[in-house]
């Protein structure tokens, strides 16, 4: 017959196995470079958007002297939630790479010129846009590259005159939304590096957002433990919580189990 001590040593081996399966998922995502997909980057995303939707707000509203602003004029007309949104998923993506400027900025200029291409194409096309953007966000398991790539091929081959960016222009815009990001967010920086006498500056994230995550994700990990049944009786409730487990391994669950 299993003892105490058995059921104890259980639920610590259930958190231990619920902390390996977290890490497993994250270090997976990351090593896709889709650290936007992680818990972190959704929670760092949701609380930064507004502000940076902010400012990208004031900047296409700006008065004459900022006309010959190049980031301005191309995305003045775009939605500026959207905007903010697309380009903190580039950004985070390519926090672990540890990029350079000009890549982040090439990257998050290539994703909000993808999103201004398709919003010109629903309003010219908007039934055959539509059914061809859904079938893309169907193919989860492909990179954006590669839905681009497809997108881009049908809009060419219907014959669709949807003007691209030149790459000064993509840069241009990716320069302006990271600027706007590290002034009204502060969790990335620029770091300076010299390279065979060359100054090269690279996006990271700053101490306090490293300290952040790792905090994050330390919490995270022991908060879902791989619940197995009990091997003794389970313990009595004596209120809506703190029955079933005995040991301090295991947050105190609720009675009945309610999802927000």
């Amino acid at each position: 017959m299993a003892t105490l001590q058995e059921q104890i040593d259980l639920e610590y081996q259930m958190v231990r196995s619920g902390i390996d399966r977290y890490n497993r998922q994250l270090s997976d995502l990351l090593e896709k470079d889709l650290g936007s997909k992680t818990k972190h980057g959704r929670t760092i995303i949701k609380g930064i958007i507004d502000p940076v939707q902010e400012q990208i707000e004031l900047l296409c509203v700006k008065d004459r002297d900022q006309n010959k602003s190049i980031s301005k004029n191309i995305i003045k007309d775009m939605d500026a939630g959207t905007v903010a949104y697309l380009a903190l998923i580039c950004l985070i993506d390519n926090l672990v790479k540890r990029n350079t400027l000009l890549a982040v900025a090439r990257a998050i200029g290539i994703q909000i010129e993808t999103q201004k291409r398709l919003d010109l194409w629903l309003t010219v096309d908007k039934e055959i846009a539509t059914n061809m953007i859904k079938e893309a966000n169907k193919k989860s398991d492909k990179g954006f590259n590669h839905k681009r790539y497809g997108l881009d091929h049908k809009i060419n081959s219907d014959g669709l005159d949807i003007p691209t960016w030149s790459a000064n222009e993509r840069i241009n815009v990716g320069i302006k939304l990271i600027d706007i990001i590290i002034k009204s967010t502060g969790i990335v920086k620029l770091e300076k590096r010299i390279l065979k006498r060359k100054t090269v500056y690279h996006v990271v994230a700053t101490q306090e957002t490293e300290d952040w995550v790792s905090a994050f994700n330390e919490t995270n990990s022991i908060a879902l433990p791989r619940y197995s049944p009990c091997i003794i009786q389970p313990k009595d409730w004596e209120s809506f919580w703190g029955g079933g487990y005995y040991s301090k391994h295991i947050n105190k669950l609720p009675f009945v189990r309610v999802h927000a």
